[in-house]
């Protein structure tokens, strides 16, 4: 910039005041094209450089939010809509932050510092007025910015709701239409898309003001210049170093000017990129602070089981905010091979020592172990190796049934898919479908009726023999047929397989499956028959 900025004014000197011949500035010339063409590759190059690392950090930052999520395991108390704006459009929202703001504020501190003390070495009073002019850009940037901060947080919380409510609207539009609740749902929806509307627009207000305050303050500098520099070169000032003012050192500060407020001026246009990005960071820095739903072990266990095998728990205590215990003092002792119902009401803690004896969350107090091996020293892969676990509600992809199956072992062979879609009972109406294994469903199990669903969310549960098998009720929300098809599916895996099972349930039907039937009540296990 500088190169540039005096070859041109010293060429301009030359030709109108000197009144040189064209072929003896040849050379400054080229000089001239030589700088311009580094200052067009530079820029491009930063560009693609600050593009790069911005990509860079925004997966890195997006893998560890996904990891973030993944220790805090199941309760870790977000909505799949907000996770979803927060994964995607929030981490996006840092894009302008790393690619264009950073830089630029980089470059809006070297830049005019580099450019005033050129100025400084042509004429003092230029370079002063030039450093009296620049504090006024960075004050009045930060004086808005406040104000545009604030709404960029009240705008990306709207965006968080509005995607929620998007996609939690689209994963139950069945249901809306059922219920005729079509009209008021895209009420809400229009209201919801007005208000993000407004919000954007007051943003985009305020970076618009910013915009025109630094044009104003920066225009009435350079103005300023212009006629210091015009009036010196005419002898009408005499003041300082006016009276040694020549074309090349006066088109040479007023070439600098401009590019001195540049910089300012394009951190301004990018200081809303900023409050968008602290305002996106705010709501993806609770995620990434989550705390794991049980410690990951300093040294994992030298061996872990690969037969079934007991499964024990003593003392063991579980509260959760506002809420009394649901777990007091409670022990359990699963012998290997053994089927435990676990019975009781509804919110009597079921699910929690369920959780708990699968390590998806830590206890507050007490033991686990697996054939005598204390559970906090399985990692995560350890404990995948050792249970297996089916939930109320499975979660399915689109895809074919063969990859649903195969999801937590995409390299299995076709006939260990197919065997776990034997035990399950799946080829049962598997082999009804036009491809068998390799028909396709939609998301959430799309094509699939709920019990069919299951049995699939089993399979993939059985596709490698485990030696330990949690259910957690799993026919929650079957009707009466699918209900007994899934407990006849888990009894014949009973008969093949030798696994440890321990399910959750309330269910009558798995009484008569159920080696030992234990009623939880006031967060103790009693003794229920069989």
């Amino acid at each position: 910039m500088l190169a540039q900025a005096g070859l041109l004014a010293w060429i301009f000197h030359a030709a109108v005041v000197e009144h040189r011949p064209l072929d003896s500035l040849v050379y400054p010339l080229l000089g001239l094209l030589a700088a311009i063409l580094v200052r067009c590759a530079a820029s491009a190059l930063r560009g693609m450089i600050a593009a790069r690392a911005s990509r860079m950090i925004r997966n890195k930052l997006r893998q560890q939010l996904y990891l973030a999520l993944a220790a805090a395991g199941p309760r870790h108390g977000q909505d799949s809509g907000h996770l979803l704006s927060r994964l995607v459009e929030q981490i996006e929202a840092l894009d302008p932050y790393f690619a264009r703001y950073r830089p630029q504020a980089v470059a809006a501190t070297i830049i005019p510092a580099l450019i005033l003390v050129a100025v400084l070495g042509v004429n003092w009073l230029a370079g002063l007025l030039l450093a009296l002019a620049a504090p006024l850009i960075p004050v009045f940037m930060i004086l808005v910015g406040w104000s545009a901060e604030q709404a960029a947080q009240r705008q990306q919380r709207a965006l968080g709701r509005l995607s929620g409510l998007f996609h939690d609207r689209l994963r139950a539009l069945a249901q809306i239409r059922r219920l005729g609740a079509d009209r008021l749902e895209l009420a809400r929806l229009r209201d919801y898309s007005e208000e993000f509307r407004e919000r954007t627009m007051r943003v985009l207000r305020l970076a618009f003001l910013s915009s025109a305050v630094l044009e104003f303050f920066a225009a009435i500098a350079i103005a300023s210049l212009a006629i210091y520099i015009g009036l010196g070169l005419l002898g009408f000032i005499a003041f300082g170093p006016a009276a040694q003012l020549t074309l090349a050192s006066g088109l040479f500060i007023l070439l600098l000017a401009p590019e001195f407020f540049n910089p300012l001026r394009q951190l301004a246009q990018h200081w809303h990129d900023r409050a968008d990005a602290l305002a996106a960071a705010a709501d993806i820095r609770p995620l990434l602070e989550l705390p794991a739903a049980r410690p990951a072990p300093a040294h994992p266990p030298a061996r872990i089981p690969d037969y079934a095998c007991r499964v024990e728990a003593s003392a063991l205590d579980q509260a959760w905010p506002g809420r009394r215990p649901v777990l007091e003092n409670l022990s359990l002792s699963v012998a290997a091979g053994e089927h435990v119902l676990i019975t009781g009401p509804s919110g009597c803690g079921k699910s929690t020592l369920i959780s708990a004896l699968a390590g998806f969350i830590a206890p507050g107090a007490g033991h686990i172990s697996y054939d005598g091996i204390d559970l906090s020293t399985f990692d995560q892969g350890s404990l995948a190796r050792s249970r297996g676990w089916l939930g109320q509600r499975p979660v399915l992809f689109a895809g074919t049934l063969a990859s649903n199956i195969a999801l937590g072992k995409p390299g299995a062979q076709p006939d260990q898919v197919r065997k776990a879609a034997e035990l399950a009972g799946v080829t049962e109406f598997a082999r009804h479908l036009p491809d068998g294994l390799g028909s396709p469903i939609g998301e959430q199990g799309l094509g699939l009726s709920g019990g069919q669903a299951q049995r699939v969310a089993l399979a993939r549960a059985l596709l490698e023999a485990r030696p330990i098998l949690f259910l957690d009720e799993p026919t929650a929300s079957l009707d009466e047929l699918s209900e007994t098809l899934i407990w006849r599916a888990i009894g014949r895996i009973s008969e093949e397989r030798a696994m440890t099972v321990i399910c959750a349930s309330h269910s009558p039907l798995a009484r008569s499956w159920a080696n030992r039937t234990l009623l939880m009540q006031d967060g103790r296990l009693l003794e229920a028959g069989p």
